[in-house]
């Protein structure tokens, strides 16, 4: 079989070049007809050897970068100079900068006629080129060699050209799973297979000198520092071993300073870089891999391939599809530094344990011989030529199978939409719990603050045995498991049963349970946000100390005994840390209520009431603005913004429903919910009222209201879970929540009440503090404090008494709970700014529909439906599409709903 691999430059020192070469050897020994078309030749001879039975063809001589050299027509000295400078219309420099005009010339030279069967591309920017100018008749095989998901540079030339390529192949399951869902429909076929190790002779390693080898280039990503740092916290109880570091770096000197001042010069060694690994390794007992993440790291292959067994930080890509903990090496979690100091003191105390790893790390290695891989390729490239043979027009043979066998895959189950997302974070917390309880002795629970979900903390020895439980026998249908490996790798969600089973064997530091987020048709439902309850593995330290698996409000260190107490975490008896049990500077810890203010304007009587004052006023009062029936008509808001409040802000201790004696026929008594009558808190001579302002200026004065409280109207819908946090900071101090709209120069002809209202605002604000409001608020719940309002009543008496006599918006009115108030606020030290995602839906406005199917995403904070006088909807079709929206996003009644 003939197989050409391109390569971009032959002669590097990388492990990608040593792979392709090693690959090359292996297949020509087999008797293939074996090329390497290298785009580039730097150096006389390249660094790796390549078996005489391969050939070589390298396009550009660039070993004099400002004279480069080609073998092709047409191309002078002058003019290869210049195409070298000049950027690549294949390959643009945003996808890889080593590409010139001077490379596409000679690819589109010798590419369209290439003599093979199949092509191996190795980067994304030579998939590229092979997709856009390789002839149908030749199969085409991208590897790719890098954590893909975690690339800063080429993630758009391999997305793009992938689905084109006969297969991709990934070096670790993971990374082929991460491609095919990335992709999804248009996924190309994916094979998994592992680099090579390289050729030649590898001694066995003794296991009985007392070093610790690590290896590779000392650059921020492969975190050289930290096994430093973790040698440093063991090596006072190893005094016979040393670490030696072979590479070089810019970070070199970096390294040297901190072995300095660790004081630990005669102990770790950084020789530079060797030319005879093999001997390297078979030198070491230990290897130690702390990189941020790999693709597939070689240097924990060769060190297998020696008999040395490798700790090495758990990543999605990299040591996980390599080291089985426990068999062949040790895991930790990711970044966990304690984790890598236990592990090297377990292996350099341990003969029997390092040892028995080191045999099964040398059985491993031999699946990566590079007779063993090149027979996985040759059954890999035999199936895409006979595919070529088949269809020899790529594009339509992809499309034909697209179109033939579409994408299937198992279906997640859809999200519950009969609970609250205060019950799930209840059934979440409680199996986390019950679990915790079997699986381990030393397990505690750190209580939900402010955004942070509650968390189940285990110790890492426990890990396994956890997992096993959560997926085992009672696991909970309704519920996820996120596995947010972090690192720039996707987050992954599976059943509880099937991703358990999957982590056992790895060491990430936390894994959430939450509902399943997503409907039937794709959407976001109810319990998508703000369900989740986390599990943190803590690493164990070489001391027998707890090291939390990130940051978190108390410790980063627990001492191997210690204390706990009672607690009730979401309705779930736990257990924490006396310290945790307590309430922090970050929590609102008073009561906070609910004021509505809303009228049914549907009533004849209270209608009938209206027309009849109104037939006693002249003026403002007589406009739409001010008095149309707009203003008053009922949608059935109020039942679902309850509903809201119920759903997303269960913290709230009681609502209190102002209105003009009326109660929605759907509400039932219920200890949270008081209804006020007008009569309760205005002035008599004030009555009746049609006028939001009037009934604004007294809702301080209910009985019994809490001091803090948020007055909410009808048509305002709390869009998502919320903490008091987003009202009131721990001090107490209300949050405002200004709008993105000025207010204009005051008093200009034809304004809207409300703006008049803001005006005068303004002025009693100017005169009395020197400052000048601009802009006005959101709509979205007003947070306010019951000693403040009643010491603006206090200050400006003759203007609140003004405003709470007009029985419709007036030229003289404040607004004082949804404007003065909170400007005030900020005056006075009470208040502070907010910056929540809130929406303002127009529902006359002609695309309503479209809007409300958009908030289906579900990633606002507040959402106000305001109303209008003229609507481009019928009524009927409205109040439809309103009612479908309300019975979507809120699908769970509240307690105090009268039942159907």
């Amino acid at each position: 079989m003939k197989v050409t691999f391109f390569l971009l430059n032959l002669d590097g020192v990388g492990g990608t070049e040593r792979s392709v070469i090693t690959q090359a050897n292996a297949l020509a020994g087999l008797g293939h007809d074996v090329t390497i078309l290298s785009a580039l030749r730097t150096a006389d001879s390249p660094h790796y050897a390549v078996d005489a039975a391969v050939r070589i063809r390298q396009l550009v001589d660039a070993r004099d970068p400002e004279a480069p050299r080609v073998e092709a027509a047409g191309i002078n000295g002058a003019l290869a100079a210049t195409l070298h400078l000049t950027p690549s219309l294949l390959v643009p420099a945003r996808w890889d900068v080593q590409f010139s005009a001077l490379t596409d010339a000679m690819y589109e030279a010798v590419v369209p006629t290439l003599d093979a069967d199949v092509v191996v591309t190795v980067t994304p920017g030579l998939l590229a080129i092979a997709v856009q100018l390789l002839p149908d008749r030749v199969g085409l095989v991208h590897q790719e060699h890098r954590s893909s998901s975690d690339r800063t540079s080429g993630l758009e030339p391999l997305l793009t050209f992938a689905p084109r390529a006969d297969v991709v192949a990934l070096l670790t399951t993971s990374a082929a799973d991460w491609l095919t869902e990335t992709l999804g429909p248009v996924a190309p076929r994916t094979v998994v297979v592992p680099n090579p190790l390289p050729q030649g002779f590898k001694p066995r390693s003794t296991l009985e000198t007392k070093l610790i080898v690590a290896a590779g280039r000392f650059v921020w990503e492969k975190q050289f520092a930290k096994l430093v740092e973790a040698f440093a916290e063991i090596a006072a109880q190893i005094p016979e071993w040393r670490l030696r570091l072979l590479g070089t770096g810019p970070q070199r000197l970096e390294l040297i300073r901190l072995i300095r001042r660790l004081g630990l010069w005669d102990r770790i060694e950084l020789p530079g870089q060797s030319a005879d690994m093999p001997s390297e390794w078979a030198a070491a007992s230990i290897s130690a891999l702390t990189s941020r993440s790999e693709g597939l790291p070689l240097v924990v292959q060769e060190a297998m391939a020696a008999g040395v067994p490798v700790i090495s930080f758990d990543s999605p890509s990299g040591s996980r599809a390599v080291i089985r903990h426990e068999a062949n090496g040790l895991l930790v979690g990711p970044d966990a530094r304690a984790g890598i100091a236990t592990a090297l003191l377990r292996l350099a105390t341990d003969d029997e344990l390092r040892h028995r790893l080191g045999a099964g790390a040398l059985a491993s290695s031999q699946q990566y011989a590079p007779e063993t891989v090149a027979r996985q390729w040759e059954q890999v490239f035999a199936d895409v030529v006979a595919r070529r043979s088949r269809g020899p027009q790529r594009v339509t043979q992809r499309a034909t199978e697209l179109a033939t066998s579409p994408h299937t895959g198992r279906p997640a189950p859809t999200a519950s939409t009969d609970l609250t997302p205060a019950q799930a974070r209840h059934r979440a917390m409680s199996w986390a719990v019950e679990v915790a309880q079997r699986a381990s002795g030393r397990w505690f629970a750190i209580p939900a603050h402010g955004d942070s979900p509650a968390t189940v903390v285990v110790p890492m020895a426990d890990r396994a045995a956890y997992l096993t439980e959560l997926g085992g026998s009672g696991a909970p249908g309704e519920l996820s498991m996120v596995d947010s490996a972090g690192h720039g790798w996707p987050e992954r969600r599976g059943r509880l049963d099937e991703l358990a089973a999957s982590l056992v064997g790895e060491r990430t530091g936390r894994v959430s349970l939450e509902p399943w987020p997503l409907l039937a048709d794709g959407l976001p439902g109810l319990l998508s946000s703000g369900c989740r309850i986390d599990v943190e593995f803590w690493e164990d330290g070489p001391d027998g100390s707890l090291v939390a698996a990130g940051q978190n409000r108390y410790t980063n260190q627990l001492p191997p005994a210690y204390e706990t107490v009672p607690i009730e975490i979401e309705g779930v008896p736990a257990r924490t840390l006396p310290l945790m049990a307590e309430p922090t500077v970050h929590d609102c810890t008073f009561p906070i209520d609910a004021v509505y203010t809303w009228v049914d304007g549907n009533d004849p009587e209270w209608n009938a009431a209206r027309e009849a004052r109104l037939a006693q006023l002249s003026g403002t009062a007589l406009t739409r603005q001010s008095s149309g029936r707009a203003r008053f008509i009922s949608r059935d808001e109020l039942r679902y913004s309850l509903r809201s409040l119920h759903l997303f802000a269960p913290w709230i201790r009681r609502i209190h429903l102002v209105t003009a004696g009326q109660v929605p026929g759907w509400l039932v008594e219920h200890p949270q919910v008081n209804v006020v009558d007008h009569r309760d808190i205005l002035p008599a001579d004030a009555l009746p009222t049609f006028n939001s302002h009037a009934i604004e200026s007294s809702l301080h004065k209910i009985p019994g209201l809490a001091e803090h409280f948020l007055y909410l109207n009808d048509d305002f819908l709390l869009a998502r879970p919320q903490q008091p946090q987003r009202f009131f900071d721990t001090a107490g101090h209300t949050a405002v929540f200004l709008s993105g709209g000025n207010l204009g120069l005051d008093d200009m002809p034809g304004a809207a009440p409300w703006l008049k209202a803001a005006w005068n605002n303004r002025r009693l604000l100017r005169e009395t503090f020197g400052v000048v409001s601009t802009h006005s608020l959101q709509h979205a719940p007003y947070a306010h404090r019951t000693s403040v309002l009643e010491e603006i009543e206090r200050r400006f008496p003759e203007e609140i008494a003004r405003t709470a006599r007009s029985p419709f918006r007036s030229d003289d009115d404040i607004s004082l709970l949804s404007s003065f108030a909170q400007h005030y606020g900020l005056m006075t030290g009470t208040a502070v700014l907010g910056t929540p995602e809130t929406t303002y839906v127009n529902i006359s406005a002609n695309d309503v529909v479209r809007r409300l199917r958009a908030l289906k995403d579900r990633d606002r904070d507040f959402i106000c439906f305001g109303d209008h006088h003229d609507h481009a909807l019928h009524p009927a079709a409205l109040q439809e599409v309103l009612e479908e929206f309300y019975s979507f996003y809120l699908p769970v009644r509240a307690p105090w709903e009268k039942p159907d």
